[in-house]
């Protein structure tokens, strides 16, 4: 299978707001009533695509993943990001403290399901850090601790490593960094 990653266009916002929709708790074990996250609205989106870093990847024309990094200020105004940008503080990677000046929040991801395990994830991955390291050395992430597959490909394919465990209202959580100084490979 032949597929194209790309920075994201204007064009892609009302598909990638339709895929974040429908498949916002793909990868929970139980169903969640008030999931911590939010799909993006199409505004959001677009200010994503234009202030910050969206990717796609794509199979004739039809947008099959995506993945984003923003700058912190984007998600601030939810609590769980919030609690986030706390807990970085008292963070390092290989001895460099991390801040909100050398961070991104890193995520979400989506991958179809049926094109799953065709290297789609190292390949946003990469890209993406390649975006992002003129800018932000670091991007941080979390994981859901139900989200096993998802820890397993972060730390396996896009070379993160856990921070921290951390529970936030009664949910479990993993705190995930990567360094973006790291080589990456070429797509």
């Amino acid at each position: 299978m032949l597929f194209t990653i790309r920075k994201g266009v204007l064009t892609d916002a009302a598909a990638i707001v339709q895929l974040e929709r429908e498949h916002i708790n793909d990868e929970l074990i139980r169903p969640v009533a008030a999931l911590h996250a939010h799909s993006f609205t199409l505004n959001e989106v677009k200010t994503l695509i234009n202030h910050h870093w969206l990717v796609v990847a794509e199979v004739q024309g039809k947008i099959i993943a995506y993945v984003v990094a923003a700058k912190w200020a984007f998600f601030s105004s939810q609590p769980l990001y919030r609690y986030i940008i706390q807990r970085i503080k008292f963070a390092d990677v290989d001895g460099c403290a991390l801040s909100t000046t050398n961070t991104c929040q890193y995520g979400p991801v989506w991958i179809d399901p049926s094109y799953r395990g065709q290297g789609i994830f190292e390949a946003l991955a990469n890209e993406l850090k390649h975006q992002v390291k003129a800018t932000y050395p670091f991007m941080v992430t979390f994981i859901s601790g139900d989200n096993k597959r998802s820890l397993a490909a972060h730390k396996n394919k896009a070379a993160m490593h856990v921070l921290e465990y951390f529970t936030f209202e009664q949910r479990d959580y993993q705190l995930l960094a990567t360094d973006n100084h790291q080589s990456t490979e070429a797509n």
